[in-house]
């Protein structure tokens, strides 16, 4: 049962649970939801048993044969040529309309007219046969309220004492005893079925309420869980990546490309230039901003969701390239610093610009599953520390003879003078 509930319903719900629901009815939007949580559930039963009423009334026609020979041919036309068709044109118009707060009311249509059937058989036939019809009362009674509801179940009970009075007072001739025998046989019959259909609704009713009160509790909680799980993963001062979301990105996405042959995996280790200065010069609160900063313009420069940003710790950030390959990782790096020099945020205890800039050490594998993602860790981090040594504000590659060689004399030449370094890293 799928129900998508606003606040106000979810309070609805805990007010009628605790108010109650004595003349099974719930406010107007609870009994909407409430009708077509179970309209095709109800049709498919209803239909079902409106089939075996067929069945039901033509076997009765053995009874009709033993016990009032005189009318049979009559009892045949009734029960299959007028019951049987009508029965069947109501299990078309179950099937065929899509109206379930009408389906019950057609059983009582339907149950009316088997009880008018009866009352037909009763009156043509002779006063010691005709009160025997009584019986076939019970048994419309007994099986409606095997189906149905509570308050279409009400009205057919009426209905059906109305035409036991006319059987047992206008048509049979029998002794009064007789006749109040009948009726309160009757009437306890129809007392034990508004009953069974009152405690059974009652349940329904109260079980779909259980029911949504628990989708809507399971929902806050798993909306309760989300937030946790985004915030244990997430960095509390920039909304990047933490390093537990960072590492099991990177793991994740190392162990998925081993597996698809020659994709590089590209990683960045940003580090923001001579940031204690900045600190020391402008406070904390300032240096908080500042990594904000950082945060949303490398966060700009990145496709998201392929790529990932993490704050790799203090004035340090990690990006994880899905798929990038050493021209690309170069460019993206590129415009990083680009990006962050263009918001100008003054710095004056830096040594290498006035404003805010990032050293970026650069690392491009093909995985393999034979080797981890800390190769490609220790090459970035030691790319990082080129790029620092060689005067900040710059991307340093590892690996230059391998990955550099990818990358096209032109881009080469477009790079802003002082932005890139070839890292002397170890050959691996």
């Amino acid at each position: 049962m799928k129900n998508d509930l606003s606040c106000h319903d979810q309070n609805l719900v805990e007010r009628t649970l605790s108010e109650g629901f004595r003349f099974l009815r719930f406010p107007a939007p609870l009994e909407r939801a409430f009708v077509l949580a179970h309209a095709d559930e109800r049709t498919i039963k209803l239909i079902l048993a409106s089939l075996i009423s067929i069945v039901v009334f033509g076997a009765i026609l053995v009874a009709d044969y033993l016990m009032t020979p005189e009318q049979f041919g009559l009892a045949v036309k009734l029960r299959l040529g007028v019951y049987a068709p009508f029965m069947l044109v109501s299990v078309v118009i179950l099937h065929r309309m899509s109206l379930p707060q009408l389906n019950e009311w057609m059983i009582v249509l339907v149950a009316f007219v088997a009880s008018s059937i009866v009352a037909v058989l009763a009156k043509s036939g002779v006063n010691a046969t005709a009160f025997t019809k009584v019986v076939e009362l019970i048994i419309v009674v007994v099986f409606v309220a095997v189906f149905t509801r509570f308050w279409p179940m009400v009205l057919l009970s009426a209905m059906v004492m109305c035409v036991h009075g006319f059987v047992v007072i206008d048509v049979v001739d029998v002794i009064g005893t007789v006749r109040l025998g009948s009726t309160l046989l009757l009437l306890t019959t129809i007392v034990f079925a508004l009953y069974a259909c009152y405690t059974r609704e009652y349940n329904d009713r109260q079980a779909f309420l259980l029911a949504l009160r628990e989708q809507a509790l399971r929902a806050s909680l798993n909306e309760t869980n989300r937030k946790l799980d985004e915030m244990a993963r997430t960095d509390a001062l920039t909304g990047a990546a933490n390093r537990r979301a960072f590492d099991e990105f990177l793991a994740e996405h190392w162990a998925a490309d081993a597996q698809a042959p020659r994709r590089d995996l590209a990683l960045l280790l940003i580090d923001v230039d001579h940031f204690k200065a900045f600190n020391d010069r402008y406070g904390h609160q300032a240096g908080d901003r500042c990594l904000r900063l950082v945060a949303e313009v490398v966060g700009g420069c990145l496709r998201k969701p392929v790529d990932l940003l993490a704050r790799w710790g203090g004035e340090e950030f990690a990006v994880v390239l899905g798929g990038g390959d050493a021209e690309t990782a170069l460019q993206v790096a590129e415009r990083i610093c680009r990006a962050l020099e263009a918001r100008a945020l003054p710095h004056e205890g830096s040594s290498c610009m006035p404003v805010v800039t990032v050293s970026i050490g650069l690392a491009v594998r093909q995985p393999d599953r034979h080797e981890t993602h800390h190769m490609l860790l220790s090459e970035a981090d030691e790319a990082l520390y080129q790029a620092k040594a060689a005067g900040r504000n710059r991307v340093a590659v590892a690996n230059p003879a391998d990955k550099m060689a990818q990358v096209p004399a032109l881009l080469q030449a477009s790079l802003p003078t002082g932005h890139l370094a070839d890292a002397e890293v170890r050959q691996t």
